[in-house]
């Protein structure tokens, strides 16, 4: 690993041990199995508070821990075969910077880094209630985040719905006064809730629990990285200048709708971290309940 590519490892790692420590104010926990790689080599380094990386020479594939990748722009958490551990896959800088999808010091790199590294953790939390859904609803061999988005995209009424409601979250999140706030979060939440009894029946049953699952896991994602974006100790960008780099160009849902989840949920939720990763976790939908708080009295007389 060159000089470059090592400093680069560390500061991605030092950076996500400041948003997990300091910003989620969760405990110290050491970093998971990794494994790395340029146009030339694979490292893997195993559990620690500091890695020690073994490399290797690689022609073009790459060997995880049970099965194998070309060696491309990737950046994924997965599980060890064995143990049922969580570990990290990410491609080094020179492999996003050929694909000319990142140019070289592009903070937006270390905030790939940090969304994908936060599953290896939050991982522990959510896997049981993976476990249980895969084992109740048998999805498919590939499925992941965006298989909702796929199965609903050419619903125009749905997408409406989805758009009206991660729309009303960002208003919420930007919304200067508290109440008024809550008032349109609250009025997200229940967009939300229509939208999963309304579409989420007979054989699409199961996307109710994977729509909560997946808002919850990648918009902790999508936070983890604005916040370090938008830190002065991280990237130092405007607030506004880091939720539009995580917005992106706005095409994929679950990320899209998440990071609005959780700008909102950690505007009004002071202890949503020690919930969302803790045992059993909170999912992002049962976090936004805390959000908005019980209805007004005159909005539960009227109702």
């Amino acid at each position: 690993m060159t000089a470059a590519e090592k400093a680069w490892v560390e500061g991605a790692l030092a950076a996500s041990d400041y948003v997990m420590e300091q910003r989620l104010h969760l405990p110290h926990e050491r970093h998971p199995t990794m494994i790395l790689f340029n146009e030339r080599c694979r490292f893997e380094a195993g559990p620690s508070d500091r890695p020690t990386w073994i490399g290797e020479a690689h022609s073009g594939k790459i060997r995880l821990l049970k099965n194998s990748i070309d060696a491309r722009v990737v950046a994924m958490e997965d599980t060890n075969p064995t143990t049922g551990a969580e570990y990290f896959v990410m491609s080094l800088p020179s492999i996003w910077e050929a694909a000319k999808l990142m140019k070289p010091g592009d903070r937006g790199l270390t905030a790939v880094f940090l969304h994908e590294f936060s599953h290896t953790r939050q991982g522990h939390a959510l896997k049981p209630l993976f476990d249980a859904a895969e084992a109740k609803y048998h999805p498919p061999a590939y499925f992941n985040d965006d298989s909702l988005q796929a199965r609903f995209k050419d619903d125009p009424a749905y997408v409406a719905v989805y758009e009206k409601e991660s729309d009303l979250l960002y208003r919420a999140a930007a919304e200067p006064d508290d109440a008024k706030a809550r008032g349109l979060a609250r009025q997200a939440l229940a967009l939300m809730e229509a939208r999963q009894k309304r579409w989420f029946t007979g054989k699409d049953e199961m996307w109710k629990t994977y729509d909560d699952l997946f808002l919850s896991m990648e918009g902790v994602g999508q936070w983890d990285a604005y916040a370090w974006l938008s830190d002065p100790k991280g990237a130092g960008l405007t607030t506004d200048a880091a939720r539009e780099k995580m917005r992106g160009k706005r095409r994929w849902w679950s990320q899209e709708e998440g990071l609005g989840l959780f700008l909102v949920i950690d505007r009004f939720v002071p202890n949503w971290a020690a919930q969302a990763f803790g045992s059993p976790p909170a999912l992002a939908i049962d976090l936004l309940r805390q959000a908005v708080g019980p209805p007004s009295t005159e909005a539960a007389a009227k109702s």
